[in-house]
């Protein structure tokens, strides 16, 4: 999921500057991030109470934040911007905007040239792993460095997006939905499929 202007919770994080005071984000992301099994909290045999015979095989999937703060001037960067609030965090300038050294550390930079800017659809994606789209004109200037942040400080930003992006029908099927989990027949529908 993807979306603009978004308002993101900022509670508990300690800001990297003082240039870090904005609350709301040009554009954030969420994905998932893909670890192998072994690295994450795996012991006895178990993970979380499942106990799988080859642990080696499985991958773990968590959500991941990556936002990107858009900067076209220079008095547009010196008026702040967050730099804190998601696990992967960027900064998206014309060429020779800012230098890498004024960045934050942790943040990273993306350079747009505007006359080599094009997006093309990738027609040799053989594999599910190759991506979509082959963008021409952005250029990666300083990597970012993955942040902790709580889970809960995500979940409310899939939250916010998604309440932004919600129509009013959606929001009636929605209701309606969840007026049924109420429904004793429903309950009695389902307990007799398991059995």
């Amino acid at each position: 999921m993807v979306d603009t202007e978004v308002k993101l919770n900022r509670l508990g994080l300690d800001r990297y500057t003082e240039m870090d005071n904005k609350k709301v984000i040009d554009v954030v992301g969420i994905g998932l991030k893909h670890l192998p099994l072994k690295r994450v909290r795996y012991k006895n045999g178990e993970y979380d109470h499942f106990h799988l015979p080859d642990y080696r095989r499985y991958e773990c999937a968590f959500n991941v934040l990556r936002g990107i703060e858009v900067k076209v001037s220079r008095s547009d960067f010196r008026n702040g911007f967050i730099c804190t609030s998601c696990n992967y965090n960027y900064m998206l300038t014309p060429m020779k905007l800012v230098s890498p050294s004024v960045i934050p550390k942790g943040m990273g930079l993306l350079e747009y040239n505007k006359y080599k800017f094009k997006v093309e659809v990738n027609e040799e994606k053989e594999t599910l792993n190759d991506r979509p789209f082959k963008i021409h004109g952005l250029r990666i200037i300083k990597r970012p460095t993955y942040r902790h942040i709580p889970q809960f400080q995500i979940d409310h930003a899939i939250a916010k997006i998604a309440e932004k992006g919600s129509t009013e029908a959606q929001r009636d099927v929605y209701s309606q939905i969840s007026d049924c989990m109420d429904d004793p027949e429903l309950v009695y529908t389902l307990g007799e499929k398991e059995g």
